[in-house]
């Protein structure tokens, strides 16, 4: 069905969000135009691919549980290669294995016998996993977590600052791009749950290939890349489409904002709107390195649980996914997150040289790395502290016309992303 007058559906941002709701809105028999500025598909999911080596935009995992977003791909084709449900720990020169051994019992042994966390700990770890398993995502979100922070929730269940500072701050400080443990302990919850309901994976071609699969769900011509917008078009009080870099417009029967916070809110002000934004940003930065051996191998995530880290985690793609180099070269990434993301180039990348080889016990001198790439990236998540949820924002924008598909309407994750998309493709047909 498409609008009386011949205009489509305009989608600014070709991100998760944008292009799940732009499948449910042509699943719906509508006509929708995707635009965005970057010269392909993907918002921050996306990948490049240069001398035989598959660079993430920053490291990135797919947890093969999230409900939403899965229906979206077919795994089979992502040809999807798994990380092992395991952490190596590094702190002071000791090095620590510590693994979900329900979901891959060859783990149990080296978890009974690493020192970096007490037998204690280790069984409160079990029955945080059991507990998250047995919520519901909603339960997750609900206001009993939702309004406290990740470390006062660890605290209260019994985890000292040992625990909490060498395991989680690096681990789940990875995830939610906070070392500091602020972060709203619902997301700590419903990532919890998703590493315990499923598996963390990343596809043989890259994270991007998530995006590509999807965009190539949509009818031929759907999806318009180098196209930036500059501003909404209004007449009469509605939003009747968008001007683009050129200043061509493009009419729209309904416009939808899929971009992140910023972006958006910069958008609607050109039509005269204010839209709430998170008070803050998670940014984080991360280098690729080859080498012809690498100094933290496995298929486990390494964790720098040193309290003045540099390096939060790093990990060999290669032993992961083979398919991330050719050549026979290894090929690994090293993530900061909080101020250390913002440090320069330099200061990075002699930090995670030495800190690679402090992790991998490597005189730094036969460390043979050879840096391929550094991706910064910003704004990756919205702050997520407690209390957030009580402060999201609608679907609609506060003029007709305009509408939000986002992760800021569920979660800062994957998963948010694909709930949101959705969300705004059932309240646009519902609407309209």
């Amino acid at each position: 069905m498409s609008d009386p007058n011949g205009k489509p559906i305009v989608i600014v941002g070709a991100g998760v969000a944008g292009l799940v709701a732009a499948i449910e809105l042509q699943a719906a028999g509508r006509s929708v135009v995707v635009v965005d500025a970057a010269p392909e598909v993907g918002g921050r999911v996306r990948t490049t691919v240069r001398e035989g080596l598959v660079i993430d935009h920053g490291f990135q995992v797919l947890f093969t549980a999230y409900p939403t977003l899965r229906r979206y791909l077919d795994f089979d084709r992502l040809a999807l290669r798994k990380f092992l449900p395991a952490a190596r720990i590094a702190r002071d020169g000791q090095v620590s294995l510590i693994g979900d051994a329900l979901a891959d019992p060859g783990l149990l042994l080296d978890t009974l016998f690493a020192r970096a966390i007490g037998v204690g700990d280790k069984l409160r770890l079990l029955a945080l996993r059991r507990f998250a398993q047995q919520l519901s995502i909603d339960d997750c979100f609900g206001a009993r977590f939702a309004s406290i922070s990740t470390r006062d929730f660890l605290t209260a269940r019994g985890f000292g600052t040992p625990v909490i500072d060498g395991f989680f701050a690096p681990f789940y400080g990875g995830i939610l791009l906070d070392r500091t443990l602020a972060t709203s302990a619902s997301i700590l919850l419903f990532t919890f749950k998703m590493l315990a309901d499923g598996d963390t994976v990343v596809p043989a071609g890259g994270i991007g290939a998530l995006t590509q699969q999807m965009a190539a769900r949509l009818v031929a011509g759907t999806v318009r890349t180098n196209c930036a917008v500059r501003a909404l078009v209004v007449t009469n009080e509605r939003v009747t489409g968008v001007r683009l870099h050129d200043d061509t417009e493009l009419d729209a029967a309904q416009v939808v904002l899929a971009t992140d916070a910023p972006a958006a809110a910069a958008l609607a002000r050109t039509a005269g709107l204010t839209l709430p934004e998170p008070s803050g940003a998670r940014g984080c930065t991360t280098l690729y390195y080859t080498a012809r051996t690498s100094p933290i191998p496995g298929k486990a995530l390494w964790l720098n649980a040193n309290a003045n880290a540099v390096i939060s985690h790093a990990v060999t793609l290669t032993d992961v996914a083979p398919e991330y180099a050719t050549n026979g070269r290894t090929l690994i990434a090293a993530t900061s997150v909080g101020a250390a993301a913002d440090l320069d180039d330099a200061t990075l990348d002699a930090a995670a040289r030495s800190e690679l080889a402090a992790m991998g016990k490597v005189p730094p001198a036969a460390l043979a790395l050879d840096r391929v790439a550094l991706w910064r990236v910003p704004y990756s998540q919205y702050e997520q502290a407690p209390g957030w949820r009580e402060h999201r924002p609608s679907i609609a924008c506060g003029m007709q016309g305009l509408w939000r598909a986002s992760e800021m309407l569920h979660s800062s994750s994957l998963e948010g992303a694909a709930r949101g998309g959705d969300m705004a493709a059932k309240a646009i047909l519902h609407a309209t």
